[in-house]
């Protein structure tokens, strides 16, 4: 399982304000909620939450789900959009990363949701810019051609099981690793 019961987690539209009972609610409730056939948007924050109100980036007001409000930093996004599908799953087997997920975005990319804490003790925003941001992302990922843009901790992933009707194609889960190892092929 990727969340504990009581993480607050954001499943919705990518410009959609957090609002919490609506799109912000805990595991355990969304769980309960898509076994009783519920609709939800097509992203989730790949981060636990903590709920609490912080200012937004640009100063305009506050928000629930930006980065400030991670409350949990345990994974991390991989994505390109530079290299075709089939080589993005040749990378993911042959990189040796704590992968926890692999996600079809429905589109031209395949999201990995790697097990940050196997990599490195992170648990505050400085540890993240450090080593998430600094040290797996500058300096490992970025130059092999990941998209750098995904090295935030509050990054929207694709939840599998929506259905993208602007190119007809589902974003589906690839891989699920409960304990973070990478891919054996």
């Amino acid at each position: 399982m990727l969340y504990e019961d009581d993480d607050l987690i954001f499943i919705g539209e990518a410009m959609s304000p957090g609002i919490m009972d609506v799109n912000i609610k805990t595991a355990k409730q969304w769980r309960e909620y898509l076994k009783t056939g519920g609709k939800t948007g097509p992203h989730f924050c790949i981060n636990p939450l903590n709920g609490i109100p912080s200012q937004k980036k640009n100063g305009d007001g506050t928000t629930l789900r930006g980065d400030a409000n991670v409350k949990t930093y345990r994974y991390c996004l991989i994505e390109f959009d530079c290299i075709d599908r089939e080589s993005q799953i040749k990378f993911f087997s042959a990189i040796k990363l704590p992968i926890r997920a692999l996600i079809d975005s429905g589109n031209r990319s395949i999201h990995a949701l790697i097990d940050v804490q196997k990599l490195a003790t992170v648990q505050t925003a400085d540890d993240w810019q450090y080593h998430v941001k600094g040290r797996l992302y500058d300096q490992i990922l970025a130059p092999m051609g990941i998209d750098a843009a995904c090295s935030n901790p509050a990054r929207l992933s694709r939840l599998p099981g929506h259905y993208r009707t602007e190119n007809q194609a589902w974003q589906r889960l690839l891989w699920l690793s409960p304990e973070g190892r990478p891919i054996l092929c």
